[in-house]
């Protein structure tokens, strides 16, 4: 399952004065690999992933769950995100498809995160402080196309996720004050 290239590099951050939340992965050089934003949507915003233009994962909450559940299609496969609840650091896991039990896990404060299945790190990635926005580096140690787009769709799984509790929590304090 592990390519034998060398570790790649690969940064994703949220952009400034998106209404949706727009979310580009690019490599090294600064070229879009990937590129995530949100749909509208009553209950729920799908996100939609594209690649060149061309949608390759779609992720949309499943409602009325007791956990967190997000279902995934890709071009390939379809696959359910599992998130944990009453956790202090964040862990999504994948159900199905060919990465059937990887798991996402994060620190503390969500600046570090590993993704890994069966003991096999697939990526880490890790937070730039002291930036505007939301921005992670990602180290990929499984270079095949499908390790990467599992790793795009779960960190901007992550992303989408934190944008929504910091909006979860503003509501809070702005509901406490009123």
């Amino acid at each position: 399952m592990t390519a034998t290239a060398a570790p790649k590099t690969l940064h994703i951050a949220r952009k400034l004065m998106s209404l949706l939340g727009k979310i580009q992965i690019t490599d090294d050089a600064g070229n879009v690999l990937y590129e995530s934003r949100a749909r509208w949507g009553w209950l729920s915003q799908p996100w939609s992933i594209t690649q060149d233009g061309r949608e390759v994962a779609a992720v949309t909450r499943k409602l009325w769950s007791f956990t967190p559940i997000w279902n995934v299609s890709t071009n390939e496969e379809n696959f359910i995100l599992r998130g944990k609840l009453w956790s202090w650091r964040r862990q999504i896991t994948v159900v199905g498809g060919r990465f059937d039990g990887a798991m996402l896990r994060g620190s503390l404060l969500d600046m570090d995160f590993e993704l890994a299945r069966h003991g096999q790190v697939i990526a880490r990635a890790q937070a730039k402080v002291m930036t505007l926005r939301t921005r992670h580096s990602i180290d990929l140690l499984d270079t095949t196309p499908q390790a990467e787009l599992l790793t795009a769709i779960l960190m901007t799984h992550l992303l989408a996720q934190k944008r929504e509790d910091n909006r979860m929590g503003a509501a809070e304090q702005h509901s406490v004050h009123l």
